[in-house]
């Protein structure tokens, strides 16, 4: 009978150790099935209407990367320079001012994506930095822009000739009559 009793309880007590992760994590109590409920909350956070975290970082990485190229051929070029007319020192700062707004438009949709996704995960704070270095180098660049001298052609004026006074004619000589 003993051995009828053991043939018996055997499946049924391999199921109880299968299943007894879960059982006991709901039985030790309402914080640890909250646990549960927390992680399997993250997890689906990741995806939200069918794109997920890393698609949604791919146009930041890909603008923030855009930016760097830029910056480095800017960078490279104002190493050249001396000094700068006024023209070129506009043409610079524009250049600049456009990369400082690709930079805030990175940093405006990287807040909208984390309003979706939480600022929880390792991309999201690997993407701040990129945009945290970027906007670094950029403060760097302006710096650079901002010590070249820059030199203020005058325009040349020409100068109007000033027209001679008209030569006096000569009074004839007197002449002497002789008688």
């Amino acid at each position: 009978m003993k051995k009828t009793l053991i043939q018996l309880t055997a499946p049924a007590l391999a199921a109880g150790l299968a299943f007894s992760g879960t059982g006991g994590a709901l039985a030790a109590g309402p914080d640890a099935h909250a646990n549960v409920k927390a992680q399997v909350k993250v997890e689906q956070s990741a995806k939200v209407n069918g794109a997920d975290l890393s698609h949604r970082l791919l146009p930041i990485e890909k603008r923030i990367s855009s930016v760097d190229f830029d910056v480095a051929a800017l960078t490279a070029e104002l190493e050249a320079k001396e000094s700068l007319s006024y023209e070129e020192w506009v043409y610079y700062q524009e250049g600049l001012n456009a990369l400082f707004g690709q930079v805030g438009a990175s940093t405006n949709q990287l807040m909208a994506v984390t309003k979706k996704f939480g600022e929880d995960s390792a991309e999201v704070a690997e993407a701040k930095a990129e945009i945290n270095e970027a906007f670094s180098t950029l403060v760097q660049v302006q710096a650079l822009l901002d010590s070249i001298e820059v030199t203020v052609e005058e325009p040349e004026v020409e100068t109007p000739e000033v027209p001679e006074a008209p030569e006096m004619p000569e009074a004839p000589a007197e002449e002497t009559i002789t008688l």
